[in-house]
C-alpha cells in the first residue's frame, strides 16, 4: 500500500512539474524559458532536456551567402530552416522555430523572393499534412484543417522542378492556399521581427523567432503519431520533428485525471501541503 500511495504522490507531482514548465514558456520570441542560450558555440542550441528530451527536437544550423546550398535549395543564412523545439502539455502544443528567414521577407518569385511558410501537421507519418497553422498575416496562429497546400521548387530528388519536369516534392508543403480549409482554433503565435544574433557558432548570423501555443482541441479526433513540418514558400530548406509523445491527449480526461490524483495525494499527505502547493 505504501508503494502504491508512492507512486500516486509521484505521478501528481510529475503532472505539477510539467504543468509548472508548460506555465513558464511564454510566447514572446525569447527563447530563454526553453532553456537556449546565446553565449556564441554550438551548446546554445540544446535546450532544457526536463522541457524537450533530445528526440523532441531537432537543430540543422547552417550559414552562408544567398549562393550557399541549404538543401534541396539555395539561400543560405538567410534561407536556414535552423531548429525546431516542442512541448505538449495536457492543454497545449507549444512550438519554438528557429530560422534565417525575416518575417518581412517578400513573397515574390519572380523577383527570386519567397516568404515565410506555415506550419503543417501530419497525423499517422503518411504525408497527408491534415492540419494547418498559419505563421503570418492577420490570421497567425489560426489552426486549419483539410486545408489544400502550395509546395516548393524542388522535386523528390532535391532537383529543380523547372529542370527535371517533376512535380514539387509532396513531403514539403509550403503555405495554406488562401480561402481553402476550415478553422479548427486558434493559438497564440509570434513570429518576431526583431534579429538576434550570438547563438550557435555562427556568432555573426541573424536569427528570427516563431513561436505558438496552439490548443490540443483544435486537433480533437486525431491520436496517435505526428510530425511537426516548416519550411518557407520556396522549400529551399525544412524542418520537421516527431514529439516525442505521440498522442494527443485528450484535454478535458487528462485534466480530470491530474486533479483526481491530486485530491487524493493530498487526502493521504495532507501533511506535504506545502511541498505539493
Amino acid at each position: 500500500m505504501k508503494n502504491r500511495k508512492l507512486s500516486i504522490l509521484t505521478l501528481t507531482v510529475s503532472c505539477l512539474i510539467t504543468s509548472a514548465q508548460a506555465a513558464s514558456i511564454h510566447v514572446d520570441g525569447n527563447l530563454a524559458d526553453w532553456g537556449l542560450h546565446r553565449n556564441g558555440n554550438i551548446n546554445d542550441w540544446t535546450p532544457n532536456p526536463l522541457l524537450v528530451p533530445l528526440s523532441q527536437y531537432y537543430v540543422e544550423d547552417q550559414t552562408g551567402n544567398r549562393n550557399t546550398r541549404v538543401f534541396p535549395g539555395y539561400g543560405g543564412q538567410a534561407y536556414d530552416a535552423e531548429a525546431l523545439y516542442t512541448f505538449i502539455d495536457n492543454t497545449h502544443l507549444y512550438i519554438a522555430l528557429v530560422t534565417g528567414l525575416s518575417p518581412s521577407t517578400p513573397n515574390n518569385p519572380t523577383g527570386n523572393s519567397f516568404g515565410p511558410g506555415d506550419f503543417a501537421i501530419d497525423f499517422g507519418h503518411d504525408g497527408s499534412f491534415e492540419f494547418g497553422i498559419q505563421t503570418t498575416g492577420d490570421n497567425a496562429g489560426k489552426v486549419y484543417r483539410d486545408i489544400a497546400w502550395d509546395y516548393g521548387l524542388w522535386d523528390s530528388n532535391g532537383e529543380y522542378i523547372k529542370d527535371s519536369k517533376l512535380a514539387p516534392d509532396p513531403s514539403h508543403p509550403t503555405s495554406i492556399i488562401s480561402g481553402t480549409g476550415t478553422e479548427v482554433g486558434v493559438g497564440d503565435l509570434i513570429y518576431s521581427g526583431i534579429s538576434f544574433t550570438n547563438m550557435g557558432q555562427y556568432v555573426d548570423d541573424s536569427h528570427y523567432v516563431i513561436e505558438a501555443a496552439i490548443p490540443l482541441l483544435a486537433f480533437s479526433g486525431f491520436s496517435g503519431k505526428f510530425d511537426i513540418h516548416w519550411t518557407m514558400n520556396c522549400a529551399n530548406d525544412a524542418i520537421w520533428v516527431d514529439p516525442i509523445i505521440s498522442n494527443v491527449p485528450e484535454p478535458a480526461t487528462f485534466a480530470l485525471l491530474t486533479l483526481g490524483l491530486s485530491g487524493m495525494a493530498f487526502s493521504r499527505h495532507s501533511n506535504r501541503r506545502s511541498v505539493l502547493a
